[in-house]
């Protein structure tokens, strides 16, 4: 067994049933050619990891390839799998939920990963276009961007909001506003009402902590909504000049940092992990919260009045000026590194998987935590769009009808080194614990931006 840190076999398969125990078992032959080694990220709740168990097992069944999985949990799946590339031990197949931010932009520009073109061809016409977008990355030894990931699942930022609290507060779903500053400002005003009955409630359950991967999705939400989209062109220039892309900065800085400082977000959301605000809200220490996808919902479904009744999910806000603001699609992919022993088995397998039934049916046994990257999937099966569901509904139509753009990091992969030294969320700690401006944390994180795109030319 690889030396890491995941969920044992016993873990996985408890209440799973034989039919992993054939997957997740190490076999007794030799190393076969015909054998696939696949790292996965552990799953938010259990039926993530049963699914893709049990989607193993059936490919195994169907080809006689032996799939020898590992599920791991994700800052694991990326550190383990940065130190074996530098010394050549590698699995044949990779899915890393945030692989796209913290681990391809790197790797492709170092050229550690295999093309993989021909397996995203094999499906292309079924892809949107914005899931292919955020496929391609530049390799600097090669000089040239292509396709070195396959994406599976995808999810943009939506909010989730207690309806209960807003009732109590005295308001309906009517009174929700639809634009960008009334949204959020709204919840505000719901915790002064809340307050004023005596209840010890947050309005805005904003990530604000400078790691993982929450801060940095809302940060570029509200990034977008006020304009700065162009903040990398697609030429893999820095853009953070331009007075709009730097005007849109400053307001996501200021809109985010000052209804903290003004105590309408809770104090330990400077040092909240990625699951912490899900876990705030689940206390009912925040109205709403904003969240990468619907687990937050989804973990409840098996309690009908909070899925039904009581977790509402919205879309992306309107932007202040009443129009339909792009979301930022990120997209889970899969990939294969270079050094692995069975390449063409792992495509087999990714080509495989990437059949639209077979997708379909791997993420509606995850509970749809996340949405397909394929419209037909969409189009075809009811389930994902079904007026009685609260949820997955809305995230459709904000990720996959509602216009998207890719995260940055597919122009240059100088954005993901911003993501990954949290840049950003440095500059919102400079504002609320240092005293700092939003002007000079802009001028700061501005700045650090330029010497990191300097290390990074593309062309």
């Amino acid at each position: 067994m690889h030396a890491m840190k995941r969920i044992t076999r016993r873990q996985t398969l408890g209440g799973l049933g034989v039919v992993g125990t054939a997957v997740l078992a190490r076999p007794k032959r030799a190393k076969a050619a015909g054998e696939v080694t696949v790292w996965w990220t552990q799953g938010f709740y259990e039926q993530e990891n049963k699914a893709i168990i049990d989607t193993m097992a059936d490919w195994e069944k169907r080809t006689g390839t032996k799939v020898n999985l590992s599920i791991i949990n994700g800052p694991d799946v990326i550190t383990k799998l940065i130190a074996g590339m530098q010394v050549g031990d590698v699995p044949d197949l990779v899915h890393s939920v945030t692989g796209d931010r913290f681990l391809v932009p790197r790797a492709a520009w170092n050229n550690q990963l295999e093309d993989l073109s021909d397996v995203l061809e094999s499906q292309k016409s079924e892809f949107v276009p914005t899931a292919i977008d955020a496929s391609r990355y530049y390799n600097s030894k090669l000089k040239k961007y292509s396709i070195y990931t396959v994406p599976i699942k995808c999810s943009t930022l939506l909010n989730n909001v207690w309806r209960p609290m807003v009732q109590e507060a005295g308001f309906s779903d009517a009174d929700i506003p639809k634009t960008q500053d009334a949204y959020y400002d709204f919840f505000q005003t719901v915790q002064d009402k809340l307050r004023g009955k005596g209840k010890r409630v947050f309005g805005l359950g904003y990530s604000m902590a400078t790691k993982e991967a929450d801060s940095g999705n809302l940060f570029s939400a509200f990034l977008v909504s006020y304009g700065g989209a162009g903040i990398v062109l697609p030429t893999g220039k820095l853009n953070i000049d331009d007075p709009g892309v730097r005007k849109a900065a400053m307001k996501a800085l200021e809109r985010l940092t000052t209804p903290y400082k003004k105590g309408y977000v809770p104090p330990g959301a400077i040092n909240w992990g990625d699951v912490d605000n899900n876990n705030a809200f689940y206390a009912k220490q925040v109205v709403m919260t904003p969240n990468a996808t619907i687990s937050i919902a989804v973990a409840q479904i098996d309690k009908q009045d909070q899925y039904y009744k009581e977790i509402i999910t919205h879309g992306t806000p309107l932007g202040n000026d009443g129009k339909p603001v792009p979301s930022v699609l990120a997209v889970s992919p899969c990939l294969i590194p270079k050094g692995a022993k069975n390449v063409e088995g792992a495509k087999q397998l990714l080509r495989d998987f990437i059949h639209p039934d077979s997708l379909n049916r791997y993420l509606k046994e995850t509970r749809a935590r996340y949405m397909p990257v394929m419209m037909s999937i969409i189009k075809n099966d009811p389930y994902w769009t079904d007026p009685k569901d609260p949820h997955r509904p809305v995230a459709v139509e904000t990720g996959l009808v509602r216009p998207t753009i890719p995260y940055w990091m597919t122009y240059n992969p100088a954005y993901a080194q911003v993501l990954s030294e949290q840049v950003w969320m440095q500059a919102e700690a400079n504002i609320t614990q240092k005293g700092m401006s939003v002007e000079q944390a802009t001028d700061e994180a501005a700045a650090r931006m330029k010497a990191i795109f300097e290390s990074f030319q593309i062309g």
